[in-house]
Parts: structure tokens; C-alpha cells; sequence
């Protein structure tokens, strides 16, 4: 961190009015031992007229939020935002935690929010963010401000190459001259900026720019932006012909819907769109929880959300091969689900993806379709010319659903484990509000425990590289972002320690974070390092207190042991006002013999197929239905499938 000074604030503060107003002329004459040529006091002023014309473009442009971190080169900056009235500033410290925090506040606002940081090694922590805004698609702008050229390779302190830093991961890099007398060319600029951090694929855009000493003028002169000009973003649609070719692809043949983890938030009108393709061709949803789709769906929607369990189950895989797969927002999350789309036997996969990624992990696309998918699934509705599957086909993954959804409630909620937290957590988030997750273990609970719910929520994590680094500094920025509803969020205690600096920015945020603290890394449980002898090494238990963490930072916190104890916690939670803090301390090995019980209910599934056949599972368990069933037969056997 290259920060200098303390924390002005972590809290949204409103910028100050622009000011004419001078500096006392008793402050200490500068220094000339940069360029020896002799201080320019002219420069001071021209820094920030330059910058002032800059930030409020990129606020005519459509900007509400910027993350400052403090340091002495970024002070044009910094003073050009406090001179602009519309912006919402937050001051953090550390550019690592700014970084994340700037993601969570664009993932909700879904603008690009502006990160300004000072030379030097302040530039590098911004990278992990970077990755993750590139790789997950979140619109962010980066300045980083710069020494001047002739403080180059010299050994001048804090001057590094800041040049195109970021790489292949920026959808582009703006290498801005020190200010000069093209202060007119910025408002243009500023427009192409912003648009390139949402268009064609959202992501971040890089801006280096170098300023000379002096840093703080004497006078504060801003000069009035012009309006930017009206950009208008295409609505990607397929030709007549290619809707009626895919129309006959689809109609008539069993086939799956597969809705990834790349949320579509954009288009607000795709739920109902493609709920009603499912509905016309008689086809299951299975979507992942990240797509938003499983929250406020109608009941007769057909969406899927316990496919990670039953997908394992291979007589009900293997008697229920899809003939055609239809992928939106990019890859599930859940391996079985992946599994048996790249073991299945569909002899047309369709990739649906409007931006320019390539979306195919699994090497197993037949067309890749650039086309809106609110657009793409209101032609094929609208065409006239569908026609479903068999109803057998769709009913037979619903049974499935609603058979592992009933188990869930009952037979594996009578003690402390994730399932349990999952669902109470999703059932206490107020309707409308975002609950964000952690990655590894965290995530797949959400994916296996969280269901189907009437509650309309936004359920978000950092899935663009998987990483569990930044999450609490997401959380706080989703949280500052959407102050007036409560904000959840479930993390394992490794991602917790991982950014545990966060913390501090939380400041009378209304936020409830529930951590695991299992001793460690409990995915590797489940993976091939469970059975080496440096099983420790992976395993690294954090050796921080959670609790002193987090009220050293003002959170309320409350250790919990069992169920009885999580919902006294969680209600107490729940109304209380500011950062709470609850730490569910699980028993790591029982946790996962949980789990692997869980998912045992499989063999339910394929004794019901193999006694009674391929849609053994309607007639067996037709009747039950997703988040409305009463609680089932705490002793139902499973037959092994042998």
C-alpha cells in the first residue's frame, strides 16, 4: 500500500462544493528536485483544472461512485472529486480492500464506479479486483495517477511503469499525456471510457496519468463540461430464418434448458421470458443459484434448483438423456450438472452468450448464438411453431427436485451444518434484497441448500476467477450500495482471514455476515488432497480470533454451536441496526459426513428407477413440490444401487 495519511472515511460522504478559495500563502515553499527546472506554480493549477474537466465528464457521462485511496500524487484527483457535488466518495485506506469494495458497488449499481490510487505499488493492488472485474464481467475505471516522464527509470520514489499495467485483463488502456493545453479533447474521452467499461462486455478500463510537481494549486478553477453524446447499445438479434432453423431444432425433443451462473441483469424481462419457453417446449430449467432465476419464480415454472444432488444419481442420468441443451449465462457452477452436460448424448448444444466471450468450457458446443436472450427466447415463443416434449420428460426432473427439496427440510435440519444456515439465511433476507456468498465450499452450499423461494432476491459472489480473496470488502460495497435494506452473507472462516482488513469499512452499514469456522479449508475434505500426508498444508487453519476481528472493527458478534443457537442469532441479527457478526462454529468432519449423506439420497432416486423405470420418480414422489411440501419421513431408507 502506498497510502499516506489517515482514513478520512469509510462511509459515503457528499463532495464538496467547488471553491475558488486559496491556500494560505504561509505553507512551506516547495522543493525543485524532480525536473530542476524550478517549480511552476501554474502547473498546480493546470493539474487540477485538467483533472476537475476529467471527473466531471466521466460524471456527465453517467458516473455516481469513486473509491480514493490517499497518496501524494493523487491529489489533483482527489481534490477534483470533492469539487464535484454528484459524486459519492469513499475513502479507503488499503487499494486492495478499495478494489473489491468498488466491485461490490458497481455489481449493484451496475455503473462503472471510478478507483483512484497514487504511483507506485498502489497501482499493483488493485490487480486481484481488476482480474475479477474482467474475468466476472463488472464495469470499473481505474486511474492511476502517475509521476511525470522525466521521474522515470531514475530511482525516482514511487515511479514505476504503470503503462497498459493491467494487461489482457483491461478492455482498454488510456495512457493520458501530462496536462497541457488538449484539456478540450477529455470530455470526449471520458464518454468512450465509460462506454468501453459497459460495452460490448462489461469489464474494467485503465487510465494512467502522469502529473508534475507542484500537486496542490493555490486557485481552484474548474471550466464547464459539455453535454457527452447520446450512445445508444444494440439489441442483438438473430435473423428470421435462424429463428425458425433453431425453432425445429428445439420443438418436439426432450431437451434442458441450462441457465449458468453469469447472471443476466441486464435484460430484466429474461425470467419471464425464458419461464415461458420452458413452458412452450416442456423443458426443465436447471439454474444455477448465481442466475437469479430460482428466486420469485412461479411454481409452475419448471426451474430446477437440486440438480448438484440428483444429477448424481446415475440411473435417472442415464435414462434421461437430453436430445438437445440450450446454455444461457455461460457454465453452471455444479460439477455433476456439468458432468452430465458433457457426458450427455444431445446432439445439438446451443451456447446463447450476447458478448464476445467464448463461452464453451466443456468443448461440446454445436452453435454458438450471439443474440440477446430475452430477445432470442421471446422470437422462438413468439414464432407459433414450438412444440413441447413429452410432459413425462420435465415432470420426471421436477419429481427428482421436489423428492431431494423434501429432504433437505426435514431429515437433514436437525443440527449445525451449512444446509441449515443456507436455508435459514435465504428465508430471513427481506424480498428484494442482495445476498452475497463467498467461493469454494460456500458457494456450492448456496448451490446444493439454497432452493426455490416466493422471496425475490439477487444472490451474488465473486465467480469470475473463484477466488476467496475480496470478499468481505464486496460485501461492504454491495452493502453501501443498497443502504436502505439489509444486506446477508455467508463466508467460510479461510475467506474471512483472507480479507479480514476489510472489516473496517463497514461503519454503521445494516450487514449480516455468518462465518464458517470449520478449522480451515474444508473443501479440500472433498478433493484428492484429503488423502495425502501434507493434508495440513491445505487444510491451514486461520489462527486469528473471528470474534476480536470483528469488534476491534465495531461489529456485534455472536458464537453459535447449534441450531437453537443460529436462530437467536440470526434473529437478533436481523433487527439489529450496523455490522453483525455471527460465527457458526462447525465440526468439520461431521459437516461432511453430512454432506456425503446428502447426497446419498441419490440412491433413492436410482432404486425408484430401477424398480419401477424411467418415470418410476412421478409416480413415486409426482405429488411432491419444491419449497411447499410438509416435511418428510425423517427414516426413509435408500436402497443402494448395487
Amino acid at each position: 500500500m502506498s497510502a499516506t495519511g489517515s482514513l478520512d472515511s469509510v462511509i459515503e460522504q457528499p463532495a464538496a462544493a467547488p471553491t475558488a478559495a486559496s491556500t494560505p500563502d504561509s505553507r512551506p515553499a516547495e522543493k525543485d528536485n524532480t525536473t530542476f527546472r524550478g517549480i511552476v506554480q501554474g502547473d498546480a493549477e493546470l493539474n487540477f483544472e485538467w483533472s476537475a474537466f476529467l471527473i466531471d465528464s466521466l460524471v456527465a457521462a453517467g458516473v455516481t461512485h469513486v473509491v480514493m485511496c490517499p497518496g501524494a500524487q493523487m491529489a489533483p484527483l482527489a481534490l477534483a472529486c470533492r469539487a464535484n457535488p454528484a459524486l459519492k466518495i469513499t475513502v479507503v485506506i488499503d487499494e486492495r480492500a478499495a478494489g473489491f469494495f468498488a466491485l461490490g458497488l458497481s455489481r449493484v449499481t451496475r455503473r462503472p464506479t471510478i478507483l483512484i490510487c497514487t504511483s507506485g505499488s498502489a497501482v499493483g493492488e488493485f490487480f486481484p479486483a481488476v482480474m475479477e472485474s474482467s474475468t466476472g464481467m463488472i464495469p470499473l475505471i481505474l486511474i492511476t495517477a502517475d509521476r511525470a516522464p522525466e521521474n522515470q527509470d531514475r530511482c525516482s520514489a514511487q515511479a514505476i511503469d504503470q503503462i497498459r499495467a493491467y494487461g489482457a485483463h483491461a478492455r482498454s488502456s488510456h495512457s493520458l499525456p501530462l496536462p497541457d493545453a488538449s484539456i478540450d479533447t477529455l470530455s470526449a474521452l471520458a464518454s468512450r471510457i465509460y462506454e468501453q467499461s459497459l460495452w460490448p462486455m462489461p469489464g474494467p478500463v485503465h487510465v494512467n496519468q502522469p502529473f508534475r510537481d507542484p500537486l496542490v494549486p493555490k486557485n481552484r478553477v474548474k471550466r464547464a463540461v459539455p453535454k457527452p453524446p447520446t450512445i445508444t447499445e444494440p439489441v442483438i438479434q438473430l435473423r428470421q430464418e435462424d429463428i425458425d432453423r433453431m425453432a425445429e431444432t428445439l420443438s418436439g425433443r426432450r431437451g434442458v434448458i441450462v441457465c449458468g451462473a453469469t447472471e443476466n441483469a441486464e435484460e430484466p424481462g429474461f425470467p419471464a421470458a425464458v419461464y415461458e419457453l420452458a413452458r412452450q417446449l416442456a423443458a426443465p430449467i436447471i439454474a444455477d443459484p448465481f442466475s437469479n432465476l430460482r428466486f420469485g419464480a412461479p411454481a409452475e415454472s419448471g426451474v430446477i434448483a437440486r440438480a448438484d444432488t440428483f444429477l448424481r444419481a446415475a440411473r435417472f442420468t442415464a435414462t434421461h438423456q437430453p436430445e438437445w441443451i440450450l446454455n444461457f449465462g455461460g457454465p453452471a457452477m455444479s460439477k455433476p450438472v456439468l458432468t452430465y452436460m458433457q457426458e450427455s448424448t444431445a446432439s445439438d448444444y446451443i451456447v446463447v452468450d450476447p458478448t464476445t466471450r467464448w463461452s464453451d468450457p466443456l468443448l461440446r458446443a454445436t452453435h454458438i448464438v450471439r443474440s440477446s436472450p430475452e430477445t432470442l427466447c421471446r422470437a422462438l415463443t413468439e414464432s407459433g411453431s414450438l412444440k413441447p416434449a413429452p410432459d413425462v420428460w420435465r415432470q420426471s426432473f421436477i419429481a427428482c427436485d421436489g423428492f431431494i427439496d423434501t429432504l433437505s427440510r426435514s431429515a437433514f435440519d436437525t443440527s449445525l451444518w451449512e444446509a441449515p444456515i443456507v436455508r435459514r439465511l435465504i428465508k430471513a433476507a427481506p424480498d428484494g434484497a442482495v445476498v452475497f456468498s463467498g467461493n469454494s465450499m460456500s458457494v456450492r452450499d448456496f448451490d446444493s441448500f439454497s432452493g426455490n423461494t416466493d422471496t425475490r432476491l439477487r444472490l451474488l459472489a465473486n465467480r469470475g476467477t473463484n477466488g476467496i480473496d475480496g470478499s468481505i470488502g464486496t460485501l461492504i460495497g454491495i452493502a453501501a450500495a443498497q443502504r436502505h435494506t439489509k444486506t446477508v452473507c455467508m463466508i467460510g472462516d479461510m475467506a474471512f482471514s483472507h480479507d479480514v482488513g476489510s472489516l473496517q469499512l463497514a461503519g454503521d452499514l445494516d450487514i449480516v455476515l455468518v462465518v464458517l469456522n470449520n478449522g480451515g479449508g474444508g473443501i479440500f475434505e472433498y478433493l484428492p488432497t484429503a488423502n495425502v500426508p501434507e493434508y495440513q498444508d491445505f487444510l491451514s487453519p486461520p489462527t486469528l480470533s473471528i470474534g476480536a476481528a470483528g469488534k476491534a472493527c465495531g461489529w456485534q458478534h455472536w458464537e453459535i454451536h447449534d441450531l437453537d443457537g443460529l436462530n437467536a442469532a440470526l434473529d437478533a441479527a436481523m433487527a439489529a441496526k450496523g455490522p453483525c457478526l455471527i460465527e457458526a462454529v462447525i465440526d468439520r468432519k461431521a459437516s461432511v459426513r453430512q454432506h456425503k449423506l446428502f447426497w446419498s439420497a441419490v440412491n433413492g432416486i436410482n432404486a425408484t428407477i430401477r424398480l419401477r423405470g424411467p418415470e418410476g420418480m412421478i409416480a413415486t414422489f409426482g405429488q411432491v413440490q419444491p419449497a411447499s411440501q410438509d416435511a418428510a419421513d425423517d427414516s426413509l431408507n435408500f436402497d443402494r444401487d448395487d
